[in-house]
């Protein structure tokens, strides 16, 4: 019964009747008794249980229910006893006369058991005997098979021996006999032969290699396995020289490919491919990998475009891809096609290897990495190479195999990566920092092309710096990690050497130029960032491994540190540029206070127009936004005014308070030495203070007007607020 189904009440008005019939027949019906025998006979019972489930009954009631129990079974033991009382007591009269019968009986089962034993002992000696004859037989069947394999053994070696000619009536291994037929076809034909019946005398030798008579005929197997080596190395020497030679007829092939085959049969493949490497391959390898072409590398210079003037080692590779699709395709297509399947794989084992090893010997200056142009150039080359060879392969267990191969491995390591990136980051870092660390070039405004995307001498060297890495004169696919961090590594440091710029005018020079700079610098980051976003999905990632341009952690990294230059640096900046616009602005609002010292103690008219400073407040501004027009966003210019109106107009509002409360205390004190006498007015009726007043309040008006000429509302919080404080001298303009 589930949770639910216990924990229901059994009082539920639920409709679902099935639930409903399913509860009520799980509910089992109250014992008669307290206690129940079938309690106690239980095989899990468990005193602690028991009295636990019969808490409700109390200790009396309890007590009353087992011995009533207890007397239950008392009286239906003694019934018990009652009923079998007779039974009982004949036990001992029915059993009279038991111990002579015994006695009788004892006589014929000894005689039996004696009878029995004999049985057992001529069945065990038959047993025995059957056992005997069968481990002889079993002897005598071994001794035939070994005898069997004896014969077969001597019939193999000496019919192997009779078709590769050798004479055995002599000691010692005969020479091959000179007027045997030489024609390719008879003797591939009969070299294969050969080969079936070698692998059967292999194969009973193996067998039978704790005989005397295979270690009496092993001189005669070794000279088998020898003359067998030297029929297949002058046959398949044979065909190789005519086919070096270029007489690649059907013959030719047929004779390759009947030596092949046998090679495959006796399980010698590489003893084939060593023989292809060496008479076959290393001679052309010899002509082409020579020290003439690494000479010709380090002296190479940018090409122009023919083949003429291509880079000496991309020639040598060419040459080397070519002879493997035309000289050495015949064996591959009898290894790859006729024999696939075999062990073959001589594109590895002969071409790779061979290759390998003469460029270890005679190129070794191509793996320095001191020169880091000819190393980039020597690098590239090998790679298109490898990739040409690797596209040979005929199938991805092939690929696999030159990829997993020792000599690949060594060949790679060879390669002095991590020396060329270190040269190449100090390359690249030492003109970067050059720059940087001096602000009279970094942020150098002489001759400016305000046309560009980046303008600043600073963040064209960044940039400049990230295109070098991906550029194809520099970039390395085996570097590609080190190339993505350097990346990242460089915008970082941008952003720090903007930082820094904005955190500290004194590094930015004049101070009249600092804004300036500082606007270009803002847009500066943001082409770059459009700039370096762009070039992550056109140039850096597609030269990343396959395998890896899709993950998200890739395009994180970058978007993380270009998202940092947009939403910390350029922050930064913006505040910078509108708290120096601020400050100048904010000298104009120290003639608030002359407006005092005009009306006051005068007779000067009411006031008819704004104040002649209100139309200067936000001049530096509107300044700023005409000179860095060209280069600055309409968006940007706008964010710039509201931070910049509002921190105006905000201190403004402070000066105006400050000015009125200074005022209204003059006023009080004024009030109480005339004692309650008028206040001296001008013709108006207007006294000096209903003058400054209704001055202020048409300089709150003319700032609204300047507000709106600035593309600001005046709907705007802080100067609802200004508006409210003045609104009641407006009443005097009347």
């Amino acid at each position: 019964m589930s949770a639910s189904q216990k924990k229901r009440n059994i009082f539920s008005f639920s409709d679902d009747e099935d639930e409903d019939d399913i509860f009520i027949n799980s509910v089992k019906p109250l014992p008669s008794k307290a206690v129940e025998r079938s309690a106690f006979t239980a095989a899990e019972f468990d005193p602690d249980t028991f009295l636990s489930s019969r808490r409700h009954l109390g200790l009396e009631r309890l007590k009353t229910e087992l011995n009533t129990h207890l007397m239950s079974l008392k009286s239906e033991l003694v019934e018990l006893i009652n009923r079998d009382y007779q039974d009982f007591i004949n036990l001992s009269t029915n059993l009279k006369g038991v111990d002579k019968d015994i006695e009788n009986l004892k006589s014929p089962l000894h005689d039996m058991e004696l009878q029995v034993k004999g049985v057992r002992d001529h069945f065990q000696d038959v047993i025995d005997s059957l056992e005997a004859q069968l481990e002889s037989r079993s002897h005598f069947r071994d001794k035939k098979a070994t005898l069997k394999l004896l014969l077969q053994i001597h019939d193999s070696i000496t019919k192997v021996e009779d078709l590769l000619y050798i004479n055995t009536d002599i000691g010692k291994p005969a020479v091959l006999k000179d007027d045997m037929k030489t024609g390719d076809d008879s003797l591939g034909k009969q070299i294969e032969r050969v080969a079936i019946e070698y692998n059967q005398m292999q194969y009973l030798v193996r067998k039978g290699k704790d005989l005397a008579l295979v270690a009496e005929n092993e001189w005669r197997i070794t000279r088998i396995k020898d003359t067998l080596e030297q029929k297949l190395s002058k046959a398949l020497s044979i065909a190789l020289s005519q086919i070096r030679r270029g007489e690649v007829t059907r013959g030719t092939k047929q004779s390759l490919a009947q030596c092949l085959r046998t090679y495959a049969v006796i399980d010698q493949t590489p003893t084939a491919e060593k023989i292809v490497r060496e008479e076959f391959v290393r001679p052309f390898l010899a002509k082409i990998i020579t020290q003439k072409a690494v000479e010709g590398a380090r002296n190479y210079s940018s090409p122009t475009g023919t083949d003429e003037n291509k880079h000496p080692l991309t020639i040598m590779y060419d040459k080397i891809l070519s002879f493997a699709t035309t000289d050495l395709q015949p064996i591959l297509d009898i290894t790859q096609k006729a024999l696939k399947g075999s062990h073959y794989d001589v594109l590895v084992n002969s071409l790779w290897l061979e290759a390998t090893d003469r460029i270890n010997k005679e190129c070794k200056s191509i793996f320095a990495a001191g020169q880091t142009d000819v190393f980039h150039k020597n690098y590239s080359a090998t790679v298109s190479f490898i990739s040409g060879l690797e596209g040979l392969c005929y199938s991805k267990r092939s690929l696999l195999y030159l990829r997993n191969h020792p000599t690949y491995t060594e060949f790679m390591k060879r390669w002095q990566l991590l020396v060329y990136f270190q040269l190449r980051f100090r390359e690249i870092i030492k003109h970067v920092e050059e720059t940087l660390n001096d602000s009279s070039q970094s942020l150098s405004l002489t001759n400016p092309d305000f046309s560009k995307e980046i303008i600043l001498p600073g963040s064209e060297v960044i940039l400049t710096a990230v295109k070098k890495c991906w550029s194809d004169q520099i970039f390395l696919f085996g570097l590609s990690h080190r190339f993505w961090k350097l990346t990242l590594q460089l915008v970082l440091r941008y952003g720090s050497w903007a930082s820094d710029i904005a955190m500290n005018p004194m590094n930015a020079g004049k101070s009249t130029e600092y804004p300036k700079l500082l606007a270009i610098l803002e847009h500066d980051i943001n082409n770059f960032v459009k700039i370096i976003k762009a070039q992550m999905f056109e140039l850096m990632l597609p030269k990343l491994p396959s395998n890896v341009q899709d993950l998200s952690s890739l395009k994180d990294s970058m978007n993380g540190v270009l998202d940092q230059l947009t939403e910390l640096t350029v922050p930064q900046i913006n505040s910078c540029i509108t708290k120096k616009i601020t400050t100048e602005c904010v000298e104009t609002l120290k003639l608030v206070k002359s407006i005092t010292n005009h009306y006051r103690h005068t007779s000067k008219e009411a006031p008819k127009e704004a104040s002649y400073f209100i139309p200067n407040l936000f001049k530096p501004l509107h300044q700023f936004i005409e000179q860095n027009q060209a280069w600055t966003e309409p968006g940007i210019q706008l964010d710039w005014t509201h931070v910049v109106v509002k921190d105006v107009m905000i201190q403004y509002t402070t000066t105006v308070e400050e000015l009125l409360n200074i005022m209204k205390k003059s006023e009080e004190s004024m009030s109480k030495l005339q004692n309650g006498n008028k206040k001296v007015g001008s013709e108006n009726g207007l006294s000096d203070d209903d003058k400054i007043r209704l001055q202020i309040y048409m300089d709150v008006k003319r700032l609204g007007q300047e507000m709106e000429l600035l593309n600001i509302e005046k709907s705007q919080d802080y100067y609802s607020h200004l508006c409210a404080i003045v609104e009641p001298f407006g009443t005097n303009a009347l």
